[in-house]
């Protein structure tokens, strides 16, 4: 999927997916749409998603992801609920790690 440089929506949620988000998501760079709520990723969400800056949608909600979100924008600019039931996560827009 990385590799689809072109895309623009990619909507995985609620698949049952599981093991880290992959960082190549990262490659995506005119993707505008990112829903992957309500699966069983682990682990943190890719620094290299820093380099969607056209993202204007994100959902990676109810699943088991932890850790820091990566400070930056675009990721700042979400609300907490593109964010929510991910026990781990922590940092802005959520409460500070």
């Amino acid at each position: 999927v990385g590799m689809m440089k072109q895309l623009t929506v990619l909507d995985l949620s609620s698949n049952t997916l599981s093991g880290p988000i992959p960082n190549t998501l990262g490659n995506l760079t005119q993707l505008k749409i990112l829903d992957l709520n309500v699966n069983r990723l682990n682990g943190a969400i890719p620094k290299e998603f820093l380099n969607l800056a056209s993202l204007v949608q994100l959902n990676v909600s109810h699943n088991s992801l932890s850790g820091r979100i990566p400070d930056g924008i675009p990721l700042r600019k979400f609300p907490m609920s593109s964010y929510s039931d991910n026990s781990g996560l922590c940092g802005d827009p959520l409460p500070a790690c």
